[in-house]
């Protein structure tokens, strides 16, 4: 009966103001005169008039702006019919500007009901109007945002729906408010779409300025941009000697789709730690410091382990393993995970991330079985909720049937944000999801399928971008559901792998180097499964010794000083020669030299190589290892 009386109530009220036409104007949600707004439109509360209402998303200076058109200017009235339900009674006031301009605070009351659907209307305030076009701008003032918003009014004459103009928002700070200080031109609450601001950072002694990220991004410490969007800028700030990690790559070494670079650090501005227990482990990967944590266990367990910002989580030998416990990534950000195996997670993700960025998982193994029907676990690994930014490289995922999930549903239209590289993975006794990907983009180049029944799947607006790939044996190697493609089939090996020849096609422009890291697609079989992490079921480590884990060549693309590290297991012999795209040998920089066990660094110079790609030979004992390095004397992209 309450519901009935509301619905009636706000038709009445409705009707009536429609029938003052000529004295009052009311805009409700899909009519002229709304122009944006931070939240969704609604009709599932019931008691709303009009097509539903807008539901205003929660946190500070989210929002609605309208646009009128006034004929005289003069003092006019205003109110909202809004509905503020639930079990929290406290009020979600708003500030009201006008062209721009603080007028006053609206207060959103409690409804007195449990019910959403009980729709009230607020105090009428008065407000002055030019003779024109007219912004109106309501902004949350609490973190919980706006309530329900059916409808509002303006009560005077010559009063219209005007043509938008969208006004936003902008919020600036720095990430460390000891590093440094920020500034912003021209100051003002809102600013309307188009317009120039000019964002300032400065370093304090000791730091350095490296970016600015958010939905703008740039590395110039002054910086101009036109505002498009409600943006959230954050000047990043480093003590001086910080250093990313040089091997980092794809999307998780960069922050926008300009390829402004990222700092990505992990846990190396912090102490490095090796957990004894279970109860360690989580400590340190709960923990709000920047920590190295060493894995040197095989641990094995239930539940989940939350893995926190500025993180660095390493195995450190073959027995480096976490068994039947899901990792989660959220809220975070600046994680490097390596050199891990993951395994038999039931019910849940081996590793779920959401709302996270800057991510690179690499040389890790993620499996399970397929001896339980596909429900039993559910995915190896799971991105979701806008998380992006993100590369995995050089993986091992296998005996599994729903592996890679990219996007958290089908109406979650905020992971068209997403962003993720693959690259050199093996994948093989897989049932889907290689990756199964909604609304955002994945390059995915040189990973290696092998009998799998589904692979590739870009679905609802995603973008896929797929080059120097080998498939065998897939039954549906690339499929799609209202999903892109952007593929050169050429690049491709399609070894009894048939995929779906009708994809729409997409433009993907890739933002970040990765020419020195694309293998052709023939090389892979050979390439990638001796090289990628392996366990061996029923012993305490890993089924074969992988050396493909124990050479690091950085920085690449490279300018001046190219650094090969290689870890000895024992001692061994070691020759390391680099040749041209050609095969011609440029240099040889150590010849059959004896090194003890241990890890040691070698340098050589590329001053003087014209600019190209090279092939860099490691022979260890009687085995060879092969890495392309891009020389490019006239670029100084990694060291920005």
């Amino acid at each position: 009966m309450k519901l009935i009386i509301s619905t009636l109530l706000a038709t009445f009220l409705l009707s009536t103001l429609f029938a003052q036409s000529t004295d009052s104007l009311v805009i409700q949600e899909n009519n002229p005169g709304v122009c944006t707004y931070e939240g969704v439109i609604e009709n599932d509360a019931g008691g709303y008039t009009g097509d539903g209402y807008i539901n205003v998303d929660g946190g500070y200076d989210v929002g609605i702006s309208w646009s009128v058109n006034a004929i005289n200017p003069g003092t006019y009235n205003i109110c909202w019919q809004y509905a503020l339900g639930g079990s929290d009674t406290t009020s979600r006031d708003g500030a009201l500007y006008i062209n721009n301009v603080f007028i006053d605070t609206v207060v959103f009351r409690h409804s007195g009901s449990s019910q959403w659907s009980v729709w009230i209307t607020t105090d009428t305030l008065n407000v002055d109007l030019k003779a024109g076009i007219n912004s109106i701008r309501l902004s949350a003032v609490t973190a919980k945002g706006l309530s329900n918003i059916d409808y509002f009014v303006l009560y005077g004459s010559g009063l219209s729906p005007a043509e938008c103009l969208p006004s936003f928002p902008i919020s600036v700070e720095a990430n460390n408010a000891l590093a440094g200080t920020v500034s912003w031109e021209p100051v003002q609450p809102l600013y309307n779409k188009g317009t120039e601001i000019t964002v300032t950072a400065t370093s304090n002694p000791g730091y350095f300025f490296h970016s600015w990220s958010g939905e703008e991004a740039s590395i110039s410490n002054v910086y101009t941009f036109a505002i498009q969007q409600k943006t959230d800028l954050t000047a990043l700030f480093y003590a001086e000697g910080t250093v990313a990690d040089s091997s980092a790559n794809g999307y998780a070494s960069i922050q926008h789709d300009n390829g402004t670079p990222y700092m990505l650090t992990g846990g190396n501005a912090g102490i490095t730690v090796e957990p004894t227990s279970l109860e360690e482990l989580k400590s340190f990967l709960e923990s709000d410091e920047p920590l190295v944590v060493n894995v040197s266990k095989h641990f094995i367990g239930e539940g989940e382990i939350a893995v926190n910002s500025n993180k660095s989580l390493i195995g450190i030998n073959d027995s480096s393993h976490i068994e039947g416990l899901k990792i989660s990534i959220a809220d975070s950000r600046n994680i490097i995970i390596r050199n891990l195996t993951f395994s038999k997670v039931v019910t849940y993700d081996e590793m779920e991330i959401n709302r996270s960025k800057n991510i690179w998982i690499d040389r890790c193994e993620f499996f399970t079985d397929r001896g339980h029907h596909k429900d039993y676990y559910d995915g190896l690994l799971d991105i979701k909720n806008a998380s992006s930014f993100i590369t995995v490289s050089w993986c091992n995922f296998h005996d599994h049937y729903k592996a890679i999930l990219i996007s958290s549903g089908p109406d979650s239209y905020q992971d068209s944000v997403q962003r993720i590289t693959f690259h050199h993975n093996y994948f093989h006794n897989i049932g889907s999801r290689l990756p199964s990907i909604r609304f955002g983009k994945a390059h995915i180049f040189s990973n290696y399928y092998e009998n799998i029944d589904d692979g590739i799947h870009t679905r609802l607006g995603a973008c896929v971008k797929v080059e120097h790939n080998y498939f065998k044996n897939v039954d549906g190697a690339i499929k799609t559901s209202q999903g892109f493609l952007d593929m050169e089939p050429a690049t491709n090996v399609f070894n009894n792998s048939p995929y779906t020849t009708t994809i729409p096609p997409c433009s993907f422009n890739v933002p970040y180097p990765y020419d020195h890291l694309i293998d052709n697609a023939e090389l892979l079989p050979e390439l990638i499964p001796p090289n990628v992490r392996e366990f061996a079921p029923g012993t305490s480590g890993l089924n074969k010794q992988r050396l493909h884990t124990d050479v690091k060549i950085f920085p690449n693309p490279c300018s001046d000083i190219i650094t090969f590290e290689v870890n000895l297991k024992k001692n061994e012999k070691i020759t390391i020669a680099i040749y041209n795209a050609l095969g011609i040998k440029t240099c040889t920089l150590i010849h059959k030299q004896t090194h003890n066990a241990g890890s040691k660094i070698f340098n050589a110079s590329v001053n003087g190589m014209a600019p190209g790609m090279y092939y860099c030979q490691i022979i260890i004992n009687d085995t060879i290892i092969h890495r392309k390095v891009l020389v490019d004397t006239n670029s100084d992209w990694h060291k920005k």
